[in-house]
């Protein structure tokens, strides 16, 4: 066989490894975070969109989910896209690996790309874990685009776009 084909070979291996870890993170409990709203701040902000894996010692950001509802293992329920202006919008970040800490910060921005709020919390998983953040705006939502990054450390986890109609 080709040298060239060996990484297609490796393939389904790695899939399966994934999946498999994503199913122990559907079993595996974690506290409930502290999920107080954090007071607007406006801060410029580089625009990103796609999800990326970051390594963190050997933890890793595989999955970022956005929801309007928790399930029991608090995991986004349903994915979406779209909110009403009364929603509160529901962040699961699903991680494999461990790391002795590692710190999540979630940011809130506008269709500007500006900050209007961030979100931190300290991490120390020891396997697949759920991590979760949620934002609701007093008087709701105003009509728009809005965008949610996750950053493991320093590195971003990955961006996810949404529309509150």
């Amino acid at each position: 066989m080709p040298p060239s084909d060996l990484p297609l070979r490796r393939l389904p291996r790695r899939l399966a490894g994934v999946l498999f870890a994503l199913l122990l993170v559907a079993c595996a409990p974690e506290p409930a975070p502290d999920d107080a709203p954090a007071d607007a701040t406006v801060v410029a902000a580089p625009d990103r969109t796609a999800m990326a894996a970051q390594p963190v010692g050997d933890l890793e950001a595989v999955a970022l989910e956005l929801g309007s509802r928790l399930d029991a293992d608090g995991r986004v329920a349903e994915v979406q896209e779209r909110f009403r202006p009364s929603d509160t919008v529901q962040v699961s970040l699903i991680t494999v690996g461990s790391a002795p800490t590692a710190r999540l910060r979630v940011e809130w921005r506008d269709a500007e790309g500006r900050v209007l709020a961030s979100d931190e919390q300290s991490i120390a998983p020891t396997g697949p874990a759920v991590h979760r953040f949620s934002r609701a705006v007093e008087g709701g939502w105003p009509p728009g685009r809005y965008a949610v990054e996750v950053h493991l450390d320093a590195a971003s986890a990955g961006v996810r776009e949404f529309d509150v109609r």
